[in-house]
């Protein structure tokens, strides 16, 4: 071989190992959390209302995690009734809290108002039950 064509050939060698070592030595990607709810909106604006009015909605979420989630059970305060998916919500699958706040008994002019979902789930690393907490907003008028 020419001494030229040797560089070159040298040269060309050292960057496919480089390249080849730089992509080992890259950290790997951080594995999914096993249960995981990545939701529409976890916080709702509901705005003014008069006092007695009532508002109806929904926590709509994705599994996005790595195994089924199933809800055990939902909670807000005496003013929010509240309904969810029954079923288990397997990975890609949607699942639904469904909300109705009624002000009626509500003096606060503005005030925030968290719901609770309980799942089944336990968590890996602290064997707890999971819970994930959404909430909404609203401004009482008169």
């Amino acid at each position: 071989m020419q001494p030229l064509k040797k560089i070159t050939f040298s040269i060309l060698m050292l960057f496919t190992f480089t390249a080849v070592f730089a992509q080992k030595a890259t950290t790997p990607a951080k594995a999914k959390p096993a249960v995981q709810m990545t939701f529409d909106k976890e916080t709702i604006a509901l705005g003014k209302m008069k006092k007695g009015d009532k508002k109806t909605f929904d926590y709509v979420f994705t599994n996005t995690g790595t195994e089924t989630i199933e809800i055990e059970i939902v909670s807000g305060c005496d003013c929010t009734t509240l309904d969810w998916t029954r079923k288990p919500i397997k990975v890609g699958e949607k699942g639904v809290v469904n909300v109705i706040f009624d002000s009626k008994e509500k003096d606060m002019h503005e005030t925030s108002v968290d719901v609770d979902i309980y799942l089944k789930n336990k968590d890996k690393k602290t064997n707890s039950q999971i819970l994930k907490i959404v909430n909404y907003t609203f401004e009482l008028t008169k």
